[in-house]
């Protein structure tokens, strides 16, 4: 193992060590050891293939950005995103996307070129990316982007922000992602994530800041387990429009929420709608085989955009919510519906014995207080 002290890095807060960490990462060794202490970098560290980070709890390492953040600036980033990395893992220690920081920001002009997504670490095209007991904090806008990435593990992450802000998503799929584990991930302090807890966007609109460089598609073969925030936006978001979301597993889920708990209106009501409801009589969406089991959600506040706890506007086949639980005596809102359902024109809802059949767009659904078990095919 290689100690990034070696090749230079000071660790004392002031210095800038992105190039004595970067050096150490380009070396050509596979284990690298980040101890104790304050690093500061301004420059994105990318991450080569076979690289194993080991970060001591005690080491911090923050993005300060030296100029306005562009289109490829993270805090870390695999190093060959098109052509692709494999076998990577990021063990231990702070990692800081910098959000106060001077040139930390986005562009209020969400389709600007070349702008900055604002996410904290990002991987795309990589085989066997392990994240392992880190605490990631303060990001511009996701905490985790993925992209194209299979045979993973996430486990034992901790979210934590000083500063809340647009699509601050926790863990963020996009297409093309497949077969992997995420394992006891905590937003730890109030607020966050203060977008999605976990988002698995097939179809986004990838013409957005946060999201060019991405790609719509499949998102396939994800067990997703042991997740907790106490006042998050919303809970899970699965966006599917043609491209299939299919085989989740997602157990023991624990989320106050602001807005929702399940959202699924198909980027229906975002910036950046992506489709015209007249342009699709037969409605959208494809997510199948999908199990949901042991989810306690609830509303953490009076409900201010929300439509509904679950919104539901994309079809469904062979999904279930098995012992889902709103506690009424802690819910802000429980005037609002559990369930919503609407713009569907092939799907079957049976809630707690109760079976309704939307067959035309303008039917809906509308299911109010506990409900323990939903089956929608």
């Amino acid at each position: 193992m290689i100690n990034i002290l070696s090749y230079g890095a000071k660790g004392d807060g002031v210095s800038n060590d992105y190039s004595a960490i970067q050096a150490a990462l380009d070396a050509g060794e596979k284990d690298i050891l980040v101890p104790a202490g304050t690093y500061m970098i301004d420059a994105p560290l990318q991450i080569p293939s076979h690289r194993h980070i080991h970060a001591d709890a005690g080491a911090r390492v923050i993005f300060v950005a030296s100029r306005p953040m562009t289109q490829t600036d993270f805090l870390m980033t695999n190093a060959d995103t098109e052509d692709g990395n494999e076998d990577i893992t990021i063990e231990g220690g702070v990692w800081d996307g910098g959000f106060s920081r001077e040139f930390n920001r986005k562009s209020n002009d969400i389709f600007e070129i070349g702008s900055t997504s604002g996410a904290c670490l990002n991987f795309v095209t990589v085989k066997g990316l392990r994240l392992l007991d880190m605490t990631i904090t303060n990001p511009v806008a996701y905490y985790i982007r993925l992209g194209r990435v299979r045979d993973f593990v996430i486990r034992d992450i901790r979210f934590a922000s000083d500063m809340l802000g647009n699509n601050q998503d926790g863990v963020h799929f996009s297409g093309y992602c497949r077969n992997g584990l995420v394992e006891n991930v905590r937003a730890i302090t109030k607020g966050q994530t203060n977008d999605d807890l976990l988002a698995f966007n097939a179809d986004d609109s990838i013409q957005r800041q946060e999201n060019r460089g991405l790609t719509c598609g499949p998102i396939e073969n994800i067990t997703c387990k042991d997740i907790y925030a106490e006042d998050c936006h919303t809970a899970i978001r699965m966006s599917s429009i043609t491209a299939p979301i299919r085989h989740i597993r997602i157990e023991n889920l624990y989320a106050g929420c602001r807005c929702m708990a399940i959202n699924m209106d198909a980027l229906r009501y975002c910036r950046s709608p992506l489709l015209i409801e007249t342009s699709a009589p037969n409605g959208v969406g494809d997510v199948s085989d999908v199990v949901i089991t042991n989810m306690t959600a609830f509303y953490t506040e009076s409900a201010r955009q929300t439509l509904a706890l679950i919104d539901l506007e994309e079809h469904c086949k062979n999904v279930e919510l098995v012992n889902f639980s709103r506690p009424m005596e802690k819910d802000a809102c429980p005037e609002t519906p559990t369930l919503l359902a609407r713009n569907l024109t092939r799907q079957t809802i049976t809630a707690d014995g109760k079976k309704v059949s939307l067959t035309d767009k303008s039917m809906k659904c509308e299911l109010y207080g506990d409900i323990h078990s939903i089956s929608l095919s």
